[in-house]
């Protein structure tokens, strides 16, 4: 008899012995009462959480240094499933698989026992593909499917940035692999092909990921065999020097050994272990934060952007990565094909929504103002970043910019004080083509990097975060800021009273750098979506005073 049927065996004792003391005795009790204890040794474990399978309504109780507990049930009767676990802690030697045993309104005395982790590694370990977890959860698999960690490993974007193999255009322009000594593999394997390159830390080439587990990118595995994150190192790429993988060799099979957000799951058929992690915004800076690992260059730093914003303040407007991008499903159903019916609080989706045009436009807001001073057009634009992150986050190409458009009778009017679009804002074609919008009335936010490509040559910016040795600028929106940019045009003597001027705001949203785009090829991204987003347009009309004496004329619009 191996441990875990020894232990289910135990478990069954436990509850048929505590039924029969309970019908016995004709308790009714509203509450379930008993110990946690090792089953190794018998002794009793403080901090347990116990609490009524799938129904967080009910609440949980913890237990205390004799390993006592005592559940209210508040009111609901008969047989239930008591859910019991000890969160992970990666300083600790001993650590336990959560469980859930059933058990009878009114039991005292009812010993929970728990099973120790396995405190050995796999070293052979081939981890599956995420068709292995789609067995029980298929919803979760199809939903993740659709999202882009699902490609990361073979994202065509990536792809013709490293090798120039992504896409048809893909080797015009920078290419890594070109470019960089031959034993340099960028790193990039490490968060867009985990699983493979977890075993030969920073040694893949993005380009050769040949198993099943590396191609299938951020896979189930890929975030739910994750024990821990240090936050003392999280500027770490990954598990190069930030994150811990576990790959447990125990009484089943390795890949069934896992960390997740539940402390109440069945440990028949899957191993978890409760990691409140996987509830944090730090599970997501294993890749969502990191520098140059040799120069010490902002590569993302979406987490520390969280961080600093007000979503990450406790209290009830705290906002995670999770709540946002893994929202929870509108209706109760089942997580596993096994499992018990769970409320949508309980049930995260898996489709990591992004950047969409909706979800832009919910969260960003651009508004205009515009008065006539003398001979001069006065004009303000703010842009208000509610996101729980920096406006624009993540990958350094990503960049925004608001374009401003201001005529009288469709003549432009000359602008004479304010900031115009950087150089990043057109392509590198001669002349101006449609998109190019350097050197308009304008702003953008960007995190411009600069380096030498390879740690050579002249300084070049932007740069990729693996040739940057700086920022050389960042006008990135911090979350809950709003930015204030004012503008001056020249309105022209002459005009007649009551001469209408147009102005035009676009805010856009750009998924790569325009002379990145348009050298690539790139008309729409690997998921199908714009490169260019219009997140909103705003637009007012303002009749002119005529200009006499020098006088000042009043007049002011506003556009939300």
């Amino acid at each position: 008899m191996n441990v875990l049927t020894m232990f289910r065996s135990v478990l069954a004792c436990c509850v048929v012995m505590a039924l029969a003391i309970a019908l016995q005795a004709g308790r009714a009790h509203a509450d379930i009462s008993g110990r946690v204890v090792d089953i190794v040794d018998g002794e009793p474990i403080e901090g347990a959480i116990v609490s009524v399978r799938a129904r967080p309504d009910l609440g949980r109780v913890l237990t205390d240094a004799d390993g006592h507990y005592t559940l209210p049930l508040n009111g609901v009767p008969g047989v239930v499933e008591i859910g019991v676990a000890v969160p992970w802690d990666p300083q600790s030697e001993i650590n336990y698989l959560v469980n859930a045993v059933q058990a009878f309104d009114g039991l005292s005395g009812f010993q929970l026992p728990l099973l120790r982790s396995p405190d050995m590694e796999n070293v052979a370990y081939e981890p599956p593909t995420a068709q292995t977890c789609n067995t029980c959860h298929s919803r979760y698999h199809q939903q993740w499917l659709t999202s882009r960690h699902a490609g990361s490993a073979v994202n065509p974007w990536v792809l013709d940035l490293y090798a120039g193999t992504g896409t048809a255009g893909g080797s015009a322009g920078y290419v890594f692999r070109d470019t960089h000594d031959a034993g340099h593999t960028g790193f990039c394997a490490a968060c867009h092909a985990p699983m493979e390159d977890v075993f030969t830390p920073g040694e893949v080439y993005l380009d050769e990921v040949a198993t099943p587990a590396g191609l299938n990118g951020v896979s189930c595995l890929a975030c739910h065999q994750i024990a821990d994150v240090d936050p003392t190192h999280i500027n770490a790429l990954n598990h190069l020097g930030k994150t811990d993988y576990r790959f447990l060799q125990g009484g089943q099979p390795t890949h069934l050994y896992v960390w997740g957000p539940l402390p109440d799951v069945d440990n028949g058929i899957m191993q978890a272990h409760y990691s409140p992690l996987h509830s944090d915004p730090r599970l997501c800076a294993a890749c969502h934060q990191y520098t140059n690992p040799e120069t010490g260059a902002p590569g993302q730093s979406t987490y520390t952007e969280w961080l600093a914003s007000p979503y990450a303040q406790p209290g009830p407007g705290r906002r995670t990565c999770q709540n946002c991008h893994m929202e929870k499903e509108t209706t109760a159903g089942q997580i596993g094909s096994q499992g018990p019916q769970r409320p949508a609080s309980q049930r995260s989706t898996h489709r990591f929504t992004g950047a969409t045009p909706q979800r832009l436009s919910e969260n960003i807001d651009l508004r205009i103002a515009a008065q006539q001073s003398g001979a001069g057009l006065l004009l303000t634009a703010e842009v208000e970043n509610q996101c729980g992150h920096n406006f624009p986050t993540g990958i350094d190409i990503r960049n925004a910019l608001v374009v401003l458009d201001v005529r009288v009778g469709g003549v432009p009017l000359q602008q004479v004080h304010g900031p115009v679009l950087p150089f990043w804002a057109s392509d590198d074609v001669p002349g101006e083509q449609p998109g190019d919008y350097a050197g308009w009335p304008g702003k953008g936010f960007a995190k411009v990097l600069e380096g030498r490509i390879n740690g050579v040559g002249e300084v070049v910016r932007p740069v990729l975060f693996i040739d940057a040795e700086q920022a050389a600028s960042n006008t990135t929106i911090p979350s809950g800021h709003t930015d204030v940019s004012q503008y001056r045009f020249a309105i022209p003597a002459g005009l007649p009273a009551n001469t209408e001027v147009s102005i035009t705001a676009r805010l856009l949203y750009r998924r790569a750098w325009r002379a990145l785009a348009v050298t690539k090829g790139w008309t729409q991204t690997p998921g199908g979506m714009p490169v260019e987003i219009q997140v909103q347009q705003r637009s007012l009309q303002l009749a002119l005073e005529p200009v006499a004496d020098g006088l000042f004329a009043d007049g002011f619009e506003i556009a939300r």
